[in-house]
């Protein structure tokens, strides 16, 4: 079973290379397949003991040959971006698309509303197919999520909170939904799933920003600001280009709780553990 081979779409990015990993250490053959030439991105699926392929998931026809040449697939490029590869899928290919819980928590939203649509496509396209839908994705530099708050609380002797600080949330390791998307492909159990994925416990979003700055070694002043307020001051800095540790669109889901709405495939690190090592991978040169 194990000389199965998987095409692993997104492998350039950090998910998706340690997806690579996590099925090369459980013995699969890979092909990691990358967009663009940056970041020594071949060189670290060659490393990760993968086959690099350059492919752009918008060139249909090199896309079918990936895929013919594939057993299964994992595209870890969110599904506005990967729903169309469902509809090259043969009947029986197991695949992996990412989705986002926020589908469940706000679905109001465009966004979340547009990413539904995208799921409904992807079912229609392919019944078999797994469908994950993560909370709060952290873990490494650059996550766009605790990275952004942990480099602020380390800059800055001030870091404005929601006044909704009372909100859960429950962020999920990168490394531990590599390992969840990695076991849902071939499990007879996950076809046709539709799950969420989130961190082992929920916490409150004070309580996330404590561990945050403990993690960092940083303690900065945590000022409550009304959270509407809050939202409109954030937009209009970002339409001046300023890049800040938390954006509109976040504050202002920032009273509602992230947690999943239905039964969840839980990680395995704890959260204090997770931004431990994410302060560490941070702190090199």
């Amino acid at each position: 079973m194990n000389d199965k081979t998987v095409l692993v779409a997104g492998a350039g990015g950090v998910l998706g290379l340690e997806i690579v990993r996590v099925l090369r250490g459980r013995g699969r053959i890979v092909t990691g397949a990358y967009r663009t030439e940056r970041g020594g991105a071949r060189e670290a699926i060659e490393a990760a003991g993968a086959t690099p392929l350059r492919l752009d998931l918008e060139d249909g026809a090199a896309l079918r040959d990936a895929l013919a040449a594939a057993d299964a697939a994992i595209f870890t490029p969110i599904l506005t971006v990967s729903a169309p590869a469902a509809t090259l899928l043969r009947a029986d290919q197991p695949a992996v698309f990412f989705s986002s819980n926020n589908v469940a928590v706000d679905p109001q939203a465009a966004v979340y509303a547009a990413l539904r649509e995208k799921e409904d496509q992807t079912r229609a396209a392919a019944p078999q197919a797994v469908i994950l839908r993560p909370t709060m994705i952290y873990g490494y530099p650059g996550d766009g999520n605790l990275s952004r708050l942990m480099a602020a609380m380390r800059a800055r002797p001030l870091i404005p909170i929601p006044a909704a600080s009372g909100a859960l949330q429950q962020p999920i390791y990168v490394k531990d939904l590599a390992k969840i998307a990695a076991g849902a492909l071939f499990d007879a159990g996950m076809q046709g799933r539709t799950r969420a994925v989130a961190g082992p416990e929920p916490v409150a979003l004070r309580a996330l920003y404590r561990e945050t700055g403990i993690a960092a070694a940083a303690s900065p002043l945590m000022l409550p600001f009304p959270t509407e307020l809050f939202a409109a001051i954030v937009g209009a800095l970002e339409k001046t280009g300023l890049n800040l540790p938390v954006s509109a669109a976040q504050l202002a889901r920032a009273g509602m709780d992230k947690i999943p709405q239905d039964p969840a495939i839980l990680g395995d690190t704890p959260l204090q553990e997770g931004l431990k090592t994410l302060a560490a991978e941070m702190a090199r040169p």
